[in-house]
């Protein structure tokens, strides 16, 4: 029994030390990283999965205190060196919402729905042809400036302030929400 059970935990050591040491395949902002099944390992860490609202932000917040520089061919660790993400807007949205790859602006919304600008969220992503934003709250009462994170880019790297909607929809930017969000 003891011999099983250090069998098991071995091979969940190697597989956990297997995905942390693994080469980054560095992808530009452009082609999409191919899908793959989610494995147990990180099924079981919970990428792909449902996330709160208030995990999401705190994930957002992580890259920013950390001052993840903007790339889009490198990667940076999320919370707990979990996992690694694209440094670019897209991938970091991908890591805020702990999704299995780093995704680009081009196919964000398939995991995503639509979403009212009144009705956006902590956490929902404003989205538009080539660039992506992570909403974080209304800068005030109106709902016409809001705090965003973004990995904006080379010039600004993480951006943490606030924009209004009609610079917003006037850049053709929509909003949506992340289809396993709660809260």
């Amino acid at each position: 029994m003891r011999i099983r059970q250090a069998a098991g935990a071995a091979a969940i050591s190697l597989a956990l030390l297997g995905g942390l040491t693994g080469a980054a395949q560095a992808a530009p902002e452009g082609p999409a990283e191919r899908e793959v099944a989610v494995s147990q390992v990180e099924a079981a860490a919970g990428y792909g999965g449902k996330i709160t609202r208030a995990e999401v932000i705190k994930r957002a917040k992580n890259w920013w205190d950390r001052k993840v520089p903007y790339s889009q061919t490198a990667y940076a660790w999320d919370i707990g060196k979990g996992k690694k993400y694209r440094t670019d807007c897209s991938g970091f949205v991908s890591m805020t919402w702990k999704l299995t790859t780093s995704r680009n602006t081009r196919n964000l919304h398939e995991v995503a729905t639509r979403v009212s600008w009144a009705n956006l969220k902590p956490g929902d992503m404003i989205l538009r042809d080539g660039h992506v934003k992570l909403f974080e709250k209304w800068a005030n009462s109106a709902k016409t400036s809001a705090w965003i994170y973004e990995e904006g880019s080379t010039a600004t790297d993480m951006d943490h302030e606030t924009v209004s909607v009609s610079s917003l929809k006037s850049g053709g930017y929509l909003p949506w929400k992340y289809k396993k969000i709660s809260g």
